[in-house]
């Protein structure tokens, strides 16, 4: 069974075949990651969204291929930025992790 990061990376992956708009994807960390129920979470930075502020969509997992399940955050760039200067919270104990597209060399 794949690790929480890897289906993080492939989740992205297919995310951004899906919806070519998507500018950054970014994995978003908490402490309970460890736990086998708690989702891998994405965001997505989508130039072509709408400014909503910070709305998770929670996704069931599917095995075998999703072994668990997903959480996206889409937002604006503009948002994006809000979230990095810390004026946009995520949920709380979540934080910014790996950025998985645009793929760091």
């Amino acid at each position: 069974m794949p690790d929480k990061s890897e289906m993080a990376r492939e989740l992205a992956h297919a995310h951004r075949r899906f919806e070519p708009s998507i500018s950054r994807i970014i994995h978003l960390v908490a402490e309970q990651d460890s736990n086998a129920g708690e989702p891998v979470k994405l965001l997505e930075v989508n130039p072509q969204t709408f400014a909503s502020g910070i709305w998770p969509v929670l996704f069931g997992a599917d095995p075998p291929q999703i072994p668990f399940p997903s959480v996206v955050v889409e937002v604006t760039e503009w948002e994006y930025e809000a979230i990095r200067a810390g004026s946009l919270p995520l949920p709380q104990g979540w934080r910014l992790g790996e950025t998985l597209y645009p793929a760091v060399a």
